[in-house]
């Protein structure tokens, strides 16, 4: 895997921790527009940002997707609790022949603002990495813009899904991925 591809497999794997972060007893997400923020010592200056249209059925569904897997990876929420500022939980997922575990501590609420600081550790290590520390900044922006409908989800200003007429989000196509990898190799560090 190279070093972009990675970068995106970790995003998609923080992102999935934000959305099995939603499996426990909290409050849903505001439906509307939300941007996702993520930092990491292995994108260095980079910040991957992410804008995600969401309704009530759209953010259901992203979350028992990131549950059962895509058929590549499997993510399993291992343990949660309430903490007087927020929540925290660990996650476990396979990616490949890779487990990959994270702690994962969120403050903020789910109306407005809020935070998510994670530790990744890998096993065996991914390209040498066994441990990363990352962070998202999570915060509502208002109403989706009139180009983008529950489900759809843009990187770095690139639309990478759909949803469909029922409002469910479709997966990427491999043209999107390829679309999405180039945007990031070209993205200035």
């Amino acid at each position: 895997m190279n070093k972009p591809a990675l970068v995106v497999g970790i995003g998609l794997c923080l992102l999935n921790s934000a959305i099995c972060a939603q499996n426990l007893d909290m409050p849903k997400r505001k439906p509307g527009l939300w941007e996702v923020k993520m930092e990491s010592a292995l994108m260095h200056d980079m910040v991957m940002t992410m804008e995600q249209c969401i309704n009530e059925k759209t953010d259901a569904e992203m979350q028992k997707k990131s549950m059962q897997g895509d058929g590549q990876s499997h993510c399993k929420l291992s343990s949660s609790k309430k903490t007087t500022n927020g929540w925290e939980f660990n996650t476990v997922c396979k990616q490949e022949q890779t487990t990959i575990t994270g702690h994962s501590v969120i403050s903020g609420d789910f109306q407005s603002a809020y935070r998510m600081d994670t530790t990744t550790r890998f096993d065996p290590p991914m390209q040498g990495m066994t441990e990363m520390k990352s962070s998202m900044n999570v915060r509502y922006l208002g109403a989706c813009r009139p180009d983008m409908k529950p489900g759809d989800v843009t990187v770095n200003g690139m639309k990478i899904s759909q949803g469909d007429a029922s409002g469910q989000a479709s997966k990427m196509s491999p043209e999107q991925m390829k679309q999405m990898m180039d945007a990031l190799k070209k993205k200035p560090r």
